[in-house]
Parts: C-alpha cells; sequence; structure tokens
C-alpha cells in the first residue's frame, strides 16, 4: 500500500471518530484545512477519508463545495432507529452468535453515558460482524455508527439503559424466536417513541 493511501485511511479513521463522538454538531460544515493539520495530514487525503464518510452517509457534500455532517431531524432519526431494527432482526434469522455479551464487565449500574453508548455500539457492531452475508452486515455496521451520536444522548432522556442492554445482548446471544424479536423491538420502539427529546439532546 502506498503512503497516499495510508494517510487517507488515517484521516478517515479519525474523523468518523469524530463524528461518532459528536464532536462536530448536526449540520455544521467542516472547516477541511484546519482539521487536516490537526489530523497531520493534507488535503487531499482528509478530503478521500470525507468521500468515504460520504459513502457511509455521515458526510454529505455541500452546496458549493466541502462537506458538512446530515441534519438530524426526528423523521430522519425515526427513520434510522426503524431501519437497524430490521436490519437487525434480518441478520439474528440467518446468524447464530455464540458471544455472551451478557456478562460483560462494563456494564454496572453507574456506568456513565459515554461507556454505555460504546457498549451498545460495540454489542451490535460485534453482530454485524458474525453475519455471514456480507451485504446485511455492511448495513448493520453503517447503521448501527450512524446511530452512535444518538446513543450518546439517549442517556440524557432514557432510563434502565444498563439493564436494557444487558436484555438486548442475552436476546442477540442466546434468545429465541418470538421472544428474542420482541425484546430487540422494544429496544427500538423505545426511541422510536422520544425522537424528538433524543433529537433536542444531540443539538442542544
Amino acid at each position: 500500500m502506498s503512503p497516499e493511501p495510508v494517510v487517507a485511511e488515517r484521516a478517515y479513521l479519525l474523523l468518523k471518530s469524530d463524528i461518532m463522538a459528536g464532536r462536530f454538531p448536526p449540520g455544521s460544515m467542516l472547516i477541511e484545512r484546519a482539521l487536516a493539520a490537526e489530523y497531520g495530514v493534507s488535503v487531499s487525503p482528509f478530503r478521500d477519508g470525507a468521500q468515504r464518510l460520504v459513502g457511509e452517509h455521515m458526510l454529505e457534500i455541500a452546496y458549493g463545495g466541502g462537506y458538512r455532517l446530515l441534519d438530524l431531524t426526528p423523521d430522519g432519526l425515526r427513520d434510522l432507529y426503524r431501519w437497524h431494527g430490521h436490519l437487525l432482526r434480518l441478520v439474528l434469522k440467518g446468524t447464530r452468535l455464540s458471544v455472551g455479551g451478557a456478562s460483560r464487565p462494563y456494564l454496572q449500574p453507574d456506568i456513565d453515558g459515554q461507556s454505555l453508548a460504546k457498549a451498545a455500539t460495540d454489542s451490535f457492531l460485534s453482530v454485524a460482524r458474525a453475519c455471514h452475508d456480507g451485504e446485511h452486515a455492511r448495513a448493520l455496521k453503517s447503521a448501527t455508527e450512524r446511530l452512535h451520536m444518538a446513543r450518546l444522548a439517549e442517556f440524557r432522556v432514557l432510563r434502565n439503559l444498563t439493564s436494557e442492554l444487558r436484555a438486548v445482548e442475552i436476546a442477540t446471544t442466546s434468545g429465541q424466536g418470538s421472544d428474542r424479536f420482541e425484546v430487540l423491538w422494544a429496544y427500538h420502539r423505545r426511541r422510536i417513541r422520544r425522537v424528538g427529546r433524543i433529537c433536542e439532546s444531540i443539538n442542544s
């Protein structure tokens, strides 16, 4: 691999991490030269990394050039929660997981919002990695990563998230039949009902 793709990969990973961490407000423009300098890359590989994130629906090309974060609306977030729920169900119908997530040590009652959001994202990404269908795996990975910013806000809107995530992990790794999918749909339905407040929390 030549140096240029390596640098572009670095820019992609750093920018993606900052987007998922909620560093940039929804709808905001990226200051390309400033971010490229911060990441220690030139503008060209930074743009290569940003273009990959356009393909992953984390960024969009702004009118007149450059890149901006997509606006996050209640309707858009509702659609994304639903899409994630459908993908998860589809993947689990054809995938048998063997990882036991219910005993993960980070799921403590006093866990903070950032750690809990990471735990949830990691849990769903593990399902995507276990999927044998490449298209389904990529789609679930993308939807899971795009929801990470919302998960950071869920902690300020919802309660009992630790026990809920335990139940979800049990359902994904060892659940069976309709009960398994009811737990997972309840997880998404709870968030769909509160998309307005979650969006407010993200944008505040």
